[in-house]
């Protein structure tokens, strides 16, 4: 968990919610007795906010948690504190937990209709992406492409994650008018889909994820937190971990893995 301060901040929080609601406490009781108003409780138990480390003691005393549970809480805490890898680089919280979540991840499920996937894209890809959205000074596109550089390498080198990649063709037909850019990236996609943890697919028609793109995270089972879906849009993003939420969106991503053609099938 080096390195990952949101993601240690989230496990923290999730931990903290399990505890206390095993101990039968509402937010109200424990606010009361350590001192503090439920609102800082809650931004704990989310994540925004890491207590202090006698905080978490007197916690841990009120929930009858056990010396391991508690050595775990103080090792997050401790975690949450760090500067990671992505903090300087001033990204949306729900976008650092998603590139911290990543290469610890058991599994990777990311669908894309229009849109390769960050995952695969090549710098000539990326970039290309970059000259046909909003305008934003050179330096932030810079740190866009450092930062997807380093996404990737993250998750390729140690080969950990199971990844699982569909996106819709037209993905692939846009390249055909970026002849320069489509042979590198196609050789990229060859690349990745060789690997025996890799799956990549590709939608040719009609297809139950119409409505839009997701990324599913499903974190190794030593890990405290549940699995989440992230969604991107052009207004911000957001993550979901309600249980029945996730399983509707896991049930899409296995109908559309289906309903795809592996890669090496399509491109012939």
């Amino acid at each position: 968990m080096t390195n990952r301060p949101t993601l240690s901040r989230r496990y923290l929080g999730v931990m903290l919610k399990r505890l206390r609601e095993a101990a039968g406490l509402d937010v109200y009781k424990v606010a009361e007795h350590i001192g503090y108003d439920r609102t800082a409780l809650g931004r704990w138990e989310q994540g925004i906010n890491v207590p202090k480390i006698p905080t978490i003691r007197a916690l841990a005393e009120l929930y009858g948690a056990s010396s391991v549970e508690l050595s775990k809480l103080t090792t997050y805490a401790t975690q949450a504190k760090r500067r990671g890898v992505y903090e300087h680089a001033n990204l949306p919280i729900e976008v650092r937990m998603l590139y911290e979540a990543e290469p610890v991840a058991d599994v990777i499920q990311s669908l894309e209709l229009d849109y390769l996937p960050g995952l695969v894209q090549t710098p000539e890809y990326l970039r290309a992406t970059q000259a046909v959205q909003i305008p934003h000074p050179t330096e932030v596109d810079t740190a866009v492409q450092d930062l997807r550089r380093q996404r990737q390498e993250a998750v390729f080198d140690n080969r950990s994650p199971r990844v699982e990649l569909v996106f819709g063709q037209s993905a692939l037909l846009y390249l055909d008018s970026m002849p320069e850019i489509k042979s590198g990236q196609v050789a990229r996609l060859r690349e990745l889909a060789a690997l025996d943890t890799v799956d990549i697919r590709v939608l040719t028609g009609l297809h139950a994820a119409m409505v839009g793109a997701f990324t599913i995270i499903e974190p190794d089972s030593g890990n405290e937190a549940a699995s989440f879906v992230f969604l991107e849009s052009a207004d911000g993003c957001r993550y979901l971990e309600d249980r029945d939420v996730v399983s509707r969106y896991r049930q899409t991503f296995r109908l559309c893995q289906k309903q795809a053609s592996p890669l090496e099938e399509y491109l012939r």
